[in-house]
């Protein structure tokens, strides 16, 4: 399984196991085209490294918090102002695997 510290922008097809470090609050966006979605970004790691991880509408996990063990399959690696993240697509999915 990959580690976050092996990730890097342009990855897809992502499986990884990370846990959660911070959560922000949920936002709601406005893309360029006029849709509006709901974000949420938590800080996750694991023995590695950290990284940012963002959840979109349908795939947000509602009370999410620190030290859930998260379980992200087909995810995919951006880069956002120079940092990087790991986003959970329409074909990704994210699942709470345990709480620690």
């Amino acid at each position: 399984m990959l580690k976050v510290r092996d990730l890097k922008p342009g990855m897809d097809h992502l499986d990884i196991q990370v846990e959660v470090a911070e959560v922000s609050e949920q936002k709601k966006v406005i893309t360029s085209s006029g849709i509006k979605h709901d974000i949420l970004e938590l800080a996750i790691r694991d023995e590695t490294a950290a990284i940012v991880l963002v959840l979109w509408d349908d795939k947000i996990i509602q009370n999410i918090k620190v030290g859930d063990k998260l379980q992200v399959t087909n995810g995919f690696v951006t880069s956002y102002q120079g940092e990087w993240r790991i986003n959970v697509g329409k074909y990704g999915e994210i699942e709470r695997v345990q709480r620690m």
